[in-house]
Protein backbone atom coordinates (compact mmCIF):
# COMPACT_ATOMS: atom_id res chain seq x y z
CA UNK A 1 0.00 0.00 0.00
CA UNK A 2 1.37 3.39 -0.98
CA UNK A 3 2.25 5.77 1.84
CA UNK A 4 -0.44 8.26 0.86
CA UNK A 5 -3.17 5.63 0.88
CA UNK A 6 -1.86 4.20 4.17
CA UNK A 7 -2.11 7.66 5.76
CA UNK A 8 -5.66 8.02 4.47
CA UNK A 9 -6.58 4.63 5.96
CA UNK A 10 -5.06 5.66 9.29
CA UNK A 11 -7.16 8.82 9.27
CA UNK A 12 -10.32 6.85 8.47
CA UNK A 13 -9.52 4.51 11.37
CA UNK A 14 -9.19 7.57 13.65
CA UNK A 15 -12.57 8.81 12.43
CA UNK A 16 -14.04 5.36 13.18
CA UNK A 17 -12.84 5.68 16.77
CA UNK A 18 -14.43 9.14 17.04
CA UNK A 19 -17.73 7.73 15.76
CA UNK A 20 -17.58 4.98 18.37
CA UNK A 21 -16.99 7.58 21.09
CA UNK A 22 -20.02 9.58 19.96
CA UNK A 23 -22.23 6.50 19.74
CA UNK A 24 -22.58 6.63 15.95
CA UNK A 25 -22.38 2.90 15.31
CA UNK A 26 -22.91 1.00 12.08
CA UNK A 27 -25.37 -1.28 13.80
CA UNK A 28 -23.39 -4.53 13.98
CA UNK A 29 -23.77 -5.99 17.46
CA UNK A 30 -20.49 -6.08 19.36
CA UNK A 31 -18.45 -4.72 16.45
CA UNK A 32 -16.53 -1.46 16.41
CA UNK A 33 -16.55 0.88 13.43
CA UNK A 34 -13.00 -0.16 12.63
CA UNK A 35 -14.00 -3.85 12.58
CA UNK A 36 -16.83 -3.12 10.19
CA UNK A 37 -14.54 -0.98 8.01
CA UNK A 38 -12.03 -3.82 7.68
CA UNK A 39 -14.82 -6.25 6.76
CA UNK A 40 -16.23 -3.80 4.18
CA UNK A 41 -12.77 -3.25 2.68
CA UNK A 42 -12.30 -7.01 2.47
CA UNK A 43 -15.43 -7.23 0.31
CA UNK A 44 -14.22 -4.22 -1.68
CA UNK A 45 -10.80 -5.74 -2.47
CA UNK A 46 -12.21 -9.20 -3.20
CA UNK A 47 -14.78 -7.69 -5.58
CA UNK A 48 -12.08 -5.75 -7.46
CA UNK A 49 -9.79 -8.77 -7.75
CA UNK A 50 -12.55 -11.16 -8.88
CA UNK A 51 -13.80 -8.75 -11.54
CA UNK A 52 -10.90 -9.67 -13.84
CA UNK A 53 -10.28 -13.24 -12.74
CA UNK A 54 -9.11 -15.04 -9.61
CA UNK A 55 -7.27 -13.12 -6.92
CA UNK A 56 -3.49 -13.23 -7.34
CA UNK A 57 -0.79 -13.80 -4.74
CA UNK A 58 0.27 -10.14 -5.00
CA UNK A 59 -3.30 -9.04 -4.31
CA UNK A 60 -3.60 -11.44 -1.36
CA UNK A 61 -0.39 -10.06 0.13
CA UNK A 62 -1.66 -6.50 -0.37
CA UNK A 63 -5.03 -7.30 1.22
CA UNK A 64 -3.54 -9.01 4.27
CA UNK A 65 -0.99 -6.25 4.80
CA UNK A 66 -3.56 -3.47 4.46
CA UNK A 67 -6.21 -5.03 6.72
CA UNK A 68 -4.05 -6.96 9.17
CA UNK A 69 -5.43 -10.34 8.07
CA UNK A 70 -3.61 -13.60 7.31
CA UNK A 71 -6.06 -15.14 4.84
CA UNK A 72 -5.08 -17.82 2.34
CA UNK A 73 -6.22 -18.01 -1.28
CA UNK A 74 -8.70 -20.81 -0.40
CA UNK A 75 -10.20 -18.74 2.44
CA UNK A 76 -10.65 -15.74 0.18
CA UNK A 77 -12.24 -17.89 -2.54
CA UNK A 78 -14.71 -19.33 -0.02
CA UNK A 79 -15.47 -15.85 1.27
CA UNK A 80 -16.09 -14.63 -2.27
CA UNK A 81 -18.47 -17.51 -3.06
CA UNK A 82 -20.40 -17.27 0.21
CA UNK A 83 -20.69 -13.47 0.14
CA UNK A 84 -21.96 -13.26 -3.47
CA UNK A 85 -20.60 -9.72 -3.75
CA UNK A 86 -22.09 -7.59 -6.53
CA UNK A 87 -21.57 -3.93 -7.33
CA UNK A 88 -25.03 -3.24 -5.91
CA UNK A 89 -24.46 -5.04 -2.60
CA UNK A 90 -21.02 -3.44 -2.34
CA UNK A 91 -22.53 0.01 -2.82
CA UNK A 92 -25.07 -0.69 -0.07
CA UNK A 93 -22.29 -1.82 2.28
CA UNK A 94 -20.26 1.30 1.54
CA UNK A 95 -23.25 3.58 2.19
CA UNK A 96 -23.93 1.78 5.49
CA UNK A 97 -20.28 2.27 6.41
CA UNK A 98 -20.46 5.98 5.55
CA UNK A 99 -23.62 6.78 7.56
CA UNK A 100 -21.89 7.30 10.95
CA UNK A 101 -19.38 9.62 9.25
CA UNK A 102 -22.27 11.64 7.81
CA UNK A 103 -23.95 11.91 11.20
CA UNK A 104 -20.71 13.14 12.73
CA UNK A 105 -20.23 15.66 9.89
CA UNK A 106 -23.68 17.12 10.48
CA UNK A 107 -22.79 17.95 14.08
CA UNK A 108 -20.32 20.57 12.90
CA UNK A 109 -20.78 23.97 11.28
CA UNK A 110 -19.82 24.12 8.47
CA UNK A 111 -20.51 20.49 7.62
CA UNK A 112 -17.49 18.35 8.41
CA UNK A 113 -15.26 16.55 5.88
CA UNK A 114 -15.23 13.07 7.51
CA UNK A 115 -17.57 11.37 5.02
CA UNK A 116 -15.82 13.07 2.10
CA UNK A 117 -12.45 11.81 3.38
CA UNK A 118 -13.90 8.28 3.46
CA UNK A 119 -15.03 8.56 -0.17
CA UNK A 120 -11.65 9.87 -1.27
CA UNK A 121 -9.92 7.01 0.54
CA UNK A 122 -12.12 4.43 -1.23
CA UNK A 123 -11.22 5.97 -4.59
CA UNK A 124 -7.48 6.03 -3.91
CA UNK A 125 -7.48 2.60 -2.25
CA UNK A 126 -9.19 1.08 -5.28
CA UNK A 127 -6.75 2.65 -7.71
CA UNK A 128 -3.79 1.56 -5.59
CA UNK A 129 -5.04 -2.02 -5.28
CA UNK A 130 -5.65 -2.40 -9.02
CA UNK A 131 -2.03 -1.58 -9.88
CA UNK A 132 -0.41 -3.94 -7.39
CA UNK A 133 0.01 -6.83 -9.84
CA UNK A 134 1.33 -5.27 -13.07
CA UNK A 135 1.17 -1.52 -12.51
CA UNK A 136 -1.78 -1.16 -14.90
CA UNK A 137 -5.50 -0.61 -14.34
CA UNK A 138 -8.32 -2.53 -15.99
CA UNK A 139 -10.72 -0.13 -17.79
CA UNK A 140 -13.81 -2.10 -16.80
CA UNK A 141 -12.82 -2.22 -13.14
CA UNK A 142 -12.00 1.49 -13.36
CA UNK A 143 -15.53 2.05 -14.63
CA UNK A 144 -17.07 0.14 -11.71
CA UNK A 145 -14.84 1.96 -9.21
CA UNK A 146 -15.80 5.32 -10.71
CA UNK A 147 -19.50 4.41 -10.55
CA UNK A 148 -19.15 3.39 -6.89
CA UNK A 149 -17.36 6.62 -5.93
CA UNK A 150 -19.95 8.70 -7.78
CA UNK A 151 -22.79 6.85 -6.05
CA UNK A 152 -21.24 7.58 -2.65
CA UNK A 153 -20.72 11.25 -3.47
CA UNK A 154 -24.26 11.64 -4.77
CA UNK A 155 -25.71 9.88 -1.72
CA UNK A 156 -23.70 12.20 0.54
CA UNK A 157 -24.99 15.31 -1.25
CA UNK A 158 -28.59 14.06 -1.21
CA UNK A 159 -28.39 13.14 2.48
CA UNK A 160 -27.01 16.54 3.43
CA UNK A 161 -29.66 18.28 1.31
CA UNK A 162 -32.43 16.30 3.01
CA UNK A 163 -30.98 17.15 6.43
CA UNK A 164 -30.91 20.85 5.56
CA UNK A 165 -34.55 20.68 4.47
CA UNK A 166 -35.45 18.88 7.69
CA UNK A 167 -33.72 21.54 9.80
CA UNK A 168 -35.52 24.35 7.92
CA UNK A 169 -38.86 22.67 8.55
CA UNK A 170 -37.99 22.10 12.21
CA UNK A 171 -37.09 25.78 12.62
CA UNK A 172 -40.40 26.77 11.04
CA UNK A 173 -42.29 24.62 13.51
CA UNK A 174 -40.24 25.88 16.44
CA UNK A 175 -41.08 29.45 15.46
CA UNK A 176 -44.78 28.63 15.83
CA UNK A 177 -44.26 27.61 19.44
CA UNK A 178 -41.60 30.24 20.31
CA UNK A 179 -39.00 27.60 21.05
CA UNK A 180 -35.32 28.50 20.71
CA UNK A 181 -33.97 27.70 17.23
CA UNK A 182 -31.86 24.63 16.64
CA UNK A 183 -28.22 25.39 15.76
CA UNK A 184 -26.32 22.42 14.30
CA UNK A 185 -23.40 21.43 16.50
CA UNK A 186 -24.64 23.40 19.52
CA UNK A 187 -26.02 20.40 21.40
CA UNK A 188 -29.59 21.77 21.62
CA UNK A 189 -30.94 19.30 19.09
CA UNK A 190 -34.75 19.17 18.79
CA UNK A 191 -34.44 15.45 19.43
CA UNK A 192 -32.17 15.72 22.47
CA UNK A 193 -28.50 14.86 22.70
CA UNK A 194 -28.58 12.23 19.95
CA UNK A 195 -28.62 14.92 17.21
CA UNK A 196 -30.59 12.54 14.98
CA UNK A 197 -34.34 12.10 14.40
CA UNK A 198 -36.15 9.47 16.50
CA UNK A 199 -36.26 5.96 15.07
CA UNK A 200 -39.07 5.57 12.55
CA UNK A 201 -38.97 9.11 11.17
CA UNK A 202 -37.56 10.04 7.79
CA UNK A 203 -36.13 13.48 6.96
CA UNK A 204 -38.88 16.09 6.68
CA UNK A 205 -39.14 18.07 3.49
CA UNK A 206 -41.08 21.35 3.32
CA UNK A 207 -44.89 20.89 3.19
CA UNK A 208 -44.58 17.17 3.84
CA UNK A 209 -45.32 15.54 7.23
CA UNK A 210 -42.88 12.99 8.67
CA UNK A 211 -43.46 9.33 7.90
CA UNK A 212 -43.46 6.41 10.27
CA UNK A 213 -41.94 3.00 9.59
CA UNK A 214 -45.15 1.70 8.04
CA UNK A 215 -45.17 4.48 5.45
CA UNK A 216 -48.01 6.41 7.12
CA UNK A 217 -47.78 9.96 8.37
CA UNK A 218 -47.52 11.09 11.97
CA UNK A 219 -49.82 13.79 13.25
CA UNK A 220 -48.45 17.33 13.14
CA UNK A 221 -49.16 18.89 16.59
CA UNK A 222 -48.71 22.40 15.23
CA UNK A 223 -51.13 22.08 12.32
CA UNK A 224 -54.09 24.37 13.08
CA UNK A 225 -56.23 23.44 10.08
CA UNK A 226 -57.50 20.12 8.92
CA UNK A 227 -55.98 18.31 5.95
CA UNK A 228 -58.75 19.34 3.57
CA UNK A 229 -58.25 23.04 4.22
CA UNK A 230 -54.48 22.63 3.95
CA UNK A 231 -54.88 21.04 0.54
CA UNK A 232 -57.23 23.79 -0.60
CA UNK A 233 -54.75 26.46 0.41
CA UNK A 234 -51.70 24.78 -1.13
CA UNK A 235 -50.74 26.77 -4.21
CA UNK A 236 -50.76 24.84 -7.47
CA UNK A 237 -47.45 24.47 -9.23
CA UNK A 238 -47.45 26.50 -12.40
CA UNK A 239 -47.35 24.43 -15.58
CA UNK A 240 -44.74 25.76 -18.00
CA UNK A 241 -45.72 26.64 -21.54
CA UNK A 242 -44.05 25.00 -24.54
CA UNK A 243 -41.98 28.15 -25.11
CA UNK A 244 -40.80 28.11 -21.48
CA UNK A 245 -39.90 24.41 -21.72
CA UNK A 246 -37.94 25.00 -24.94
CA UNK A 247 -36.18 27.94 -23.28
CA UNK A 248 -35.10 25.66 -20.40
CA UNK A 249 -33.60 23.26 -22.93
CA UNK A 250 -31.79 26.06 -24.74
CA UNK A 251 -30.39 27.50 -21.49
CA UNK A 252 -28.48 24.29 -20.72
CA UNK A 253 -24.73 24.71 -21.05
CA UNK A 254 -23.24 23.05 -24.12
CA UNK A 255 -25.08 20.01 -25.56
CA UNK A 256 -25.41 21.71 -28.95
CA UNK A 257 -25.71 18.44 -30.90
CA UNK A 258 -28.30 17.16 -28.41
CA UNK A 259 -30.35 20.36 -28.71
CA UNK A 260 -30.24 20.17 -32.50
CA UNK A 261 -31.42 16.54 -32.53
CA UNK A 262 -34.24 17.23 -30.07
CA UNK A 263 -35.37 20.42 -31.81
CA UNK A 264 -35.65 18.49 -35.07
CA UNK A 265 -37.70 15.82 -33.31
CA UNK A 266 -39.93 18.46 -31.69
CA UNK A 267 -40.51 20.15 -35.06
CA UNK A 268 -41.48 16.78 -36.54
CA UNK A 269 -44.00 16.20 -33.74
CA UNK A 270 -45.51 19.68 -34.18
CA UNK A 271 -46.00 19.16 -37.93
CA UNK A 272 -47.49 15.71 -37.33
CA UNK A 273 -49.89 17.31 -34.86
CA UNK A 274 -51.00 19.81 -37.52
CA UNK A 275 -51.64 16.99 -39.97
CA UNK A 276 -53.56 15.04 -37.35
CA UNK A 277 -55.75 18.06 -36.51
CA UNK A 278 -56.63 18.38 -40.21
CA UNK A 279 -57.59 14.74 -40.57
CA UNK A 280 -54.59 13.71 -42.64
CA UNK A 281 -53.35 10.09 -42.36
CA UNK A 282 -50.32 9.46 -40.14
CA UNK A 283 -47.84 6.60 -40.05
CA UNK A 284 -46.82 5.06 -36.73
CA UNK A 285 -44.02 6.89 -34.89
CA UNK A 286 -41.98 5.72 -31.92
CA UNK A 287 -40.75 8.33 -29.44
CA UNK A 288 -38.80 5.93 -27.23
CA UNK A 289 -35.13 6.93 -27.04
CA UNK A 290 -31.68 5.86 -25.92
CA UNK A 291 -29.41 8.46 -24.32
CA UNK A 292 -25.75 7.49 -24.68
CA UNK A 293 -22.97 9.21 -22.77
CA UNK A 294 -20.75 9.37 -19.71
CA UNK A 295 -22.00 10.36 -16.23
CA UNK A 296 -22.78 14.01 -15.60
CA UNK A 297 -23.51 14.95 -19.21
CA UNK A 298 -27.09 16.05 -18.53
CA UNK A 299 -29.06 12.97 -19.60
CA UNK A 300 -31.49 13.01 -16.68
CA UNK A 301 -31.93 16.80 -16.87
CA UNK A 302 -32.74 16.67 -20.57
CA UNK A 303 -35.18 13.78 -20.03
CA UNK A 304 -37.02 15.80 -17.38
CA UNK A 305 -37.33 18.83 -19.67
CA UNK A 306 -38.34 16.62 -22.59
CA UNK A 307 -41.17 15.07 -20.58
CA UNK A 308 -42.59 18.58 -20.00
CA UNK A 309 -42.23 19.43 -23.69
CA UNK A 310 -44.15 16.29 -24.66
CA UNK A 311 -46.90 17.28 -22.24
CA UNK A 312 -47.10 20.76 -23.81
CA UNK A 313 -47.25 19.22 -27.29
CA UNK A 314 -50.12 16.94 -26.27
CA UNK A 315 -48.06 13.78 -26.74
CA UNK A 316 -48.33 12.83 -23.04
CA UNK A 317 -51.26 13.36 -20.70
CA UNK A 318 -49.23 14.03 -17.53
CA UNK A 319 -45.67 14.78 -18.59
CA UNK A 320 -43.99 13.58 -15.39
CA UNK A 321 -40.68 11.73 -15.17
CA UNK A 322 -40.14 8.49 -13.26
CA UNK A 323 -36.44 7.70 -12.81
CA UNK A 324 -35.33 4.16 -12.02
CA UNK A 325 -32.38 1.78 -12.40
CA UNK A 326 -32.02 -1.99 -12.36
CA UNK A 327 -32.66 -2.25 -8.61
CA UNK A 328 -36.06 -0.61 -9.08
CA UNK A 329 -37.16 -3.15 -11.69
CA UNK A 330 -35.54 -6.49 -10.86
CA UNK A 331 -36.40 -8.68 -7.89
CA UNK A 332 -34.42 -11.57 -6.51
CA UNK A 333 -37.29 -14.06 -6.62
CA UNK A 334 -38.92 -15.97 -9.45
CA UNK A 335 -42.05 -14.27 -10.74
CA UNK A 336 -41.55 -11.07 -8.74
CA UNK A 337 -39.62 -9.07 -11.34
CA UNK A 338 -42.56 -8.80 -13.74
CA UNK A 339 -44.78 -7.55 -10.90
CA UNK A 340 -42.18 -5.05 -9.72
CA UNK A 341 -41.55 -3.77 -13.25
CA UNK A 342 -45.29 -3.50 -13.93
CA UNK A 343 -45.76 -1.34 -10.83
CA UNK A 344 -43.05 1.06 -12.00
CA UNK A 345 -44.56 1.18 -15.49
CA UNK A 346 -48.02 1.95 -14.08
CA UNK A 347 -46.58 4.86 -12.09
CA UNK A 348 -45.01 6.28 -15.28
CA UNK A 349 -48.07 6.00 -17.57
CA UNK A 350 -48.85 9.38 -19.05
CA UNK A 351 -45.20 10.39 -18.69
CA UNK A 352 -41.63 9.28 -19.26
CA UNK A 353 -39.92 6.29 -17.67
CA UNK A 354 -36.17 7.01 -17.49
CA UNK A 355 -34.02 3.91 -16.92
CA UNK A 356 -30.46 4.80 -15.97
CA UNK A 357 -27.65 2.28 -16.53
CA UNK A 358 -30.14 0.21 -18.52
CA UNK A 359 -27.36 -2.10 -19.72
CA UNK A 360 -27.33 -3.66 -16.24
CA UNK A 361 -30.65 -5.34 -17.10
CA UNK A 362 -29.01 -7.64 -19.64
CA UNK A 363 -25.45 -7.81 -18.29
CA UNK A 364 -25.98 -11.27 -16.73
CA UNK A 365 -28.36 -12.81 -19.26
CA UNK A 366 -28.22 -16.61 -19.19
CA UNK A 367 -26.84 -16.77 -15.64
CA UNK A 368 -30.09 -17.20 -13.74
CA UNK A 369 -30.62 -13.44 -13.72
CA UNK A 370 -34.11 -11.87 -13.86
CA UNK A 371 -33.10 -8.77 -15.82
CA UNK A 372 -34.42 -10.22 -19.07
CA UNK A 373 -37.82 -10.67 -17.45
CA UNK A 374 -37.88 -6.93 -16.76
CA UNK A 375 -36.93 -6.21 -20.38
CA UNK A 376 -39.70 -8.44 -21.72
CA UNK A 377 -42.28 -6.81 -19.43
CA UNK A 378 -41.06 -3.39 -20.51
CA UNK A 379 -41.27 -4.19 -24.24
CA UNK A 380 -44.85 -5.40 -23.89
CA UNK A 381 -45.87 -2.25 -21.98
CA UNK A 382 -44.26 -0.05 -24.65
CA UNK A 383 -46.41 -1.75 -27.25
CA UNK A 384 -49.62 -1.75 -25.20
CA UNK A 385 -49.34 1.90 -24.11
CA UNK A 386 -47.66 3.45 -27.13
CA UNK A 387 -50.04 6.46 -27.20
CA UNK A 388 -49.30 7.75 -23.68
CA UNK A 389 -46.04 6.24 -22.45
CA UNK A 390 -42.42 6.93 -23.41
CA UNK A 391 -39.32 5.09 -22.26
CA UNK A 392 -35.81 6.56 -22.30
CA UNK A 393 -32.90 4.23 -21.56
CA UNK A 394 -29.52 5.70 -20.69
CA UNK A 395 -25.93 4.75 -19.91
CA UNK A 396 -22.35 4.52 -21.15
CA UNK A 397 -22.15 4.53 -24.96
CA UNK A 398 -20.36 1.20 -25.49
CA UNK A 399 -22.40 -0.68 -22.88
CA UNK A 400 -25.66 0.73 -24.21
CA UNK A 401 -24.79 -0.46 -27.70
CA UNK A 402 -24.36 -3.96 -26.25
CA UNK A 403 -27.70 -3.57 -24.44
CA UNK A 404 -29.54 -2.59 -27.62
CA UNK A 405 -28.04 -5.57 -29.46
CA UNK A 406 -28.91 -8.04 -26.70
CA UNK A 407 -32.55 -8.39 -27.76
CA UNK A 408 -34.00 -8.09 -31.29
CA UNK A 409 -36.87 -5.97 -29.95
CA UNK A 410 -34.70 -3.37 -28.25
CA UNK A 411 -32.90 -1.84 -31.23
CA UNK A 412 -36.16 -1.48 -33.16
CA UNK A 413 -38.03 0.08 -30.19
CA UNK A 414 -35.27 2.54 -29.30
CA UNK A 415 -34.54 3.70 -32.82
CA UNK A 416 -33.79 7.29 -31.77
CA UNK A 417 -30.32 7.47 -30.24
CA UNK A 418 -29.06 10.74 -28.75
CA UNK A 419 -25.36 10.97 -27.92
CA UNK A 420 -24.26 13.20 -25.05
CA UNK A 421 -20.64 14.25 -25.51
CA UNK A 422 -18.35 15.12 -22.61
CA UNK A 423 -18.25 18.81 -21.69
CA UNK A 424 -15.34 20.97 -22.81
CA UNK A 425 -13.30 22.84 -20.15
CA UNK A 426 -14.91 26.23 -20.89
CA UNK A 427 -18.36 24.64 -20.61
CA UNK A 428 -17.42 23.12 -17.25
CA UNK A 429 -16.32 26.57 -16.10
CA UNK A 430 -19.70 27.99 -17.18
CA UNK A 431 -21.45 25.29 -15.13
CA UNK A 432 -19.26 26.12 -12.12
CA UNK A 433 -20.09 29.83 -12.41
CA UNK A 434 -23.79 28.96 -12.74
CA UNK A 435 -23.67 26.93 -9.52
CA UNK A 436 -21.94 29.86 -7.80
CA UNK A 437 -24.62 32.29 -9.00
CA UNK A 438 -27.50 30.06 -7.89
CA UNK A 439 -25.86 29.70 -4.48
CA UNK A 440 -25.41 33.47 -4.08
CA UNK A 441 -21.65 33.26 -4.52
CA UNK A 442 -19.22 35.20 -6.72
CA UNK A 443 -15.79 34.12 -7.93
CA UNK A 444 -12.73 36.29 -8.47
CA UNK A 445 -11.13 36.43 -11.93
CA UNK A 446 -7.96 34.85 -10.55
CA UNK A 447 -9.96 31.95 -9.10
CA UNK A 448 -11.94 31.61 -12.33
CA UNK A 449 -8.72 31.21 -14.32
CA UNK A 450 -7.50 28.57 -11.87
CA UNK A 451 -10.72 26.57 -12.21
CA UNK A 452 -10.46 26.66 -16.01
CA UNK A 453 -6.82 25.58 -15.89
CA UNK A 454 -7.67 22.66 -13.61
CA UNK A 455 -10.38 21.32 -15.91
CA UNK A 456 -8.27 21.82 -19.03
CA UNK A 457 -5.78 19.42 -17.45
CA UNK A 458 -8.46 17.06 -16.12
CA UNK A 459 -10.27 16.79 -19.45
CA UNK A 460 -6.95 16.07 -21.16
CA UNK A 461 -6.22 13.14 -18.85
CA UNK A 462 -9.16 11.13 -20.26
CA UNK A 463 -9.84 9.58 -16.86
CA UNK A 464 -12.37 6.79 -16.47
CA UNK A 465 -13.56 8.44 -13.26
CA UNK A 466 -14.23 11.79 -14.97
CA UNK A 467 -17.86 12.72 -14.29
CA UNK A 468 -18.43 16.00 -16.19
CA UNK A 469 -20.98 18.20 -14.37
CA UNK A 470 -20.87 15.96 -11.30
CA UNK A 471 -17.16 16.70 -11.04
CA UNK A 472 -18.06 20.39 -11.07
CA UNK A 473 -20.49 19.94 -8.17
CA UNK A 474 -17.87 18.04 -6.21
CA UNK A 475 -15.29 20.72 -7.02
CA UNK A 476 -17.68 23.44 -5.86
CA UNK A 477 -18.39 21.56 -2.63
CA UNK A 478 -14.70 21.38 -1.83
CA UNK A 479 -14.17 25.04 -2.72
CA UNK A 480 -16.95 26.00 -0.30
CA UNK A 481 -15.32 23.86 2.40
CA UNK A 482 -11.96 25.54 1.75
CA UNK A 483 -13.63 28.96 1.97
CA UNK A 484 -15.25 28.04 5.29
CA UNK A 485 -11.90 26.92 6.71
CA UNK A 486 -10.30 30.16 5.52
CA UNK A 487 -13.04 32.36 6.98
CA UNK A 488 -13.01 30.53 10.30
CA UNK A 489 -9.84 32.45 11.17
CA UNK A 490 -11.62 35.80 10.63
CA UNK A 491 -13.59 37.03 13.63
CA UNK A 492 -16.27 39.01 11.75
CA UNK A 493 -16.10 38.42 8.00
CA UNK A 494 -17.92 40.89 5.76
CA UNK A 495 -20.84 39.95 3.52
CA UNK A 496 -18.50 40.19 0.55
CA UNK A 497 -16.05 37.76 2.11
CA UNK A 498 -18.86 35.33 2.93
CA UNK A 499 -20.06 35.29 -0.69
CA UNK A 500 -16.76 35.31 -2.60
CA UNK A 501 -14.57 32.42 -3.68
CA UNK A 502 -10.91 33.34 -4.09
CA UNK A 503 -7.86 31.66 -5.56
CA UNK A 504 -7.06 30.24 -2.12
CA UNK A 505 -10.39 28.39 -2.09
CA UNK A 506 -9.94 26.61 -5.43
CA UNK A 507 -6.20 25.95 -5.69
CA UNK A 508 -4.95 22.56 -4.58
CA UNK A 509 -8.29 20.78 -5.10
CA UNK A 510 -7.79 17.31 -6.55
CA UNK A 511 -10.76 15.14 -7.57
CA UNK A 512 -8.66 12.09 -8.44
Amino acid sequence: MQDGVAKQLSQVYDNCAKCDEKGFHVGVQGKSMQDYLRFTLLKFYVYLSSSNGNITMQEIAYLNDALGYSMSADQIDRFNVSSKITKYSLKDSMITMMMPFLKMDLETTPIGPTSLAFIEFINQAGLDFMTVENGRTDPFIMRDLGALVLALRNFRMDYISNWDAMIREQKRREALTNRPPYIPGSGNSPWGSSQVPPTGLTPITPNQPPQNQQGGTTQNPFQKQNQQNAQQQKPEEKELTLEEQLAKLEELTGLEAVKQDLNSLINLIRVRKMREDRGMPQSAMSLHMAFLGNPGTGKTTVARILSGIYKSLGVLSKGHLVEVDRSGLVSGYVGQTAIKTKEVIDSALGGVLFIDEAYALTANTGKGDFGQEAVNTLLKAMEDNRDDFIVIVAGYSDLMEEFLDSNPGLRSRFNKIITFEDYMPDELLDIFKSICTKSGMTITKEAEDAVLEYFVIRCGQNLKTFANARDIRNFYERAITNQANRLAAIESPTNGQLTTLTIDDVKGIDLN
